[in-house]
């Protein structure tokens, strides 16, 4: 399993570096392009800086990346540093999972997004096409290092896109939690000495369903509240995947309510807490579009796909509903 992520909040080089990369190992770090010119100089190895985009998540950047490192002679015993984003823990996780049969690595993320989510859980993958992470592994990362400084230069956009992650956590998880933020002055939630101990929660509460259900057979399907449509969402519109799943927890709470399992107040909470932070909750796809994206889920079993509903802030549920009756229920759901 996992190891216990380190949370460095105060650290003065934003990584540890003696700590992290004790001498006696080879490490070789996979670096997003937008904050190498930052942060590389803290990851004093050799080094691959790539371009990344939702479009770098396939087959074809796995096979350049593994040729690389071949050509750098990384063996069995090389540790890999991904340091980045979600797509680059997802991308670098599938290539240090596959090359040579598996290589030890190790996750930086420098994104909320990856500090709450993406980053925790050991799901590797790349997508096919426009289905997302299709191709995949489970496999844990040595640990993950949670450096809440990164966020200083991380722009909005991106800083949104997290906390859907993060109040999806504390929805599935944690009332309490969701309140105290939520209750938050909003100078106060953009600054990250503030969020450091929701980050902490968020992914403690990923970590802990993650080790009680490691390949998702039962309680992890809890984390994919909102992303059924989502996922369905992005195949038709190009919007952010934090964009994304907040209006996918709105239509989950919607739906929710519609089959009485959560009440319109608390819906209505919900709703006004994500427009709060600054995320969209109307959908730009119409539902028809949205049930056709659910036929190339990976939650579908038959006709059957598991969604995670709502039954109060702080409690969730996953429900084997059948698509053809989805459709019924989601008419004039967004």
């Amino acid at each position: 399993m996992q190891k216990p992520i380190i949370s460095l909040i105060n650290c003065p080089g934003y990584v540890d570096l003696p700590a992290l990369f004790p001498k006696e190992r080879r490490y070789i770090s996979i670096i997003d392009s937008s904050i190498a010119e930052m942060y590389r100089s803290y990851f004093p190895h050799p080094q691959i800086v790539i371009d990344v985009s939702e479009e770098c998540k396939s087959i074809k950047e796995v096979e350049r990346l593994a040729t690389l490192l071949l050509e750098m002679e990384a063996d069995r015993e090389t540790v890999i540093v991904a340091v980045g984003g979600g797509v680059i823990t997802d991308l670098v996780g599938f290539v240090a999972s596959t090359y040579m049969r598996g290589l030890p690595f190790i996750f930086v993320p420098t994104t909320l997004l990856a500090m709450v989510d993406a980053s925790i859980g050991g799901k590797n993958g790349v997508n096919l096409g426009v289905y997302k992470n299709i191709i995949g592994v489970f496999r844990q990362p040595e640990c993950t290092v949670v450096c809440p400084q990164f966020l200083q230069t991380l722009p909005q956009k991106e800083y949104r896109q997290g906390l859907a992650e993060m109040v999806k956590s504390f929805i599935i998880a944690d009332r309490e939690r969701y309140f105290d933020f939520m209750n938050l002055p909003e100078k106060e939630r953009q600054e990250y000495k503030t969020i450091a101990p929701f980050i902490t929660a968020a992914a403690s509460i990923k970590r802990a369903i993650v080790e009680s259900d490691p390949v998702e057979k039962g309680e992890r399907k809890l984390l994919n509240l909102g992303h059924t449509f989502a996922h369905a969402i992005e195949l038709v519109e190009n919007i952010s995947h934090g964009e994304a799943v907040g209006i996918g927890i709105t239509l989950a709470a919607k739906l929710s309510v519609r089959l009485s399992l959560l009440d319109q107040l608390e819906c209505n909470t919900i709703i006004s807490g994500l427009e709060k932070i600054g995320l969209r909750t109307g959908s730009p796809v119409k539902m028809d579009q949205v049930t056709d994206g659910f036929k190339k889920d990976k939650k579908r079993s038959g006709d059957v796909i598991h969604f995670v509903l709502i039954k109060k802030i702080g409690e969730a549920v996953v429900v084997p509903l059948q698509i053809d009756k989805l459709k019924e229920l989601l008419y004039d759901l967004s």
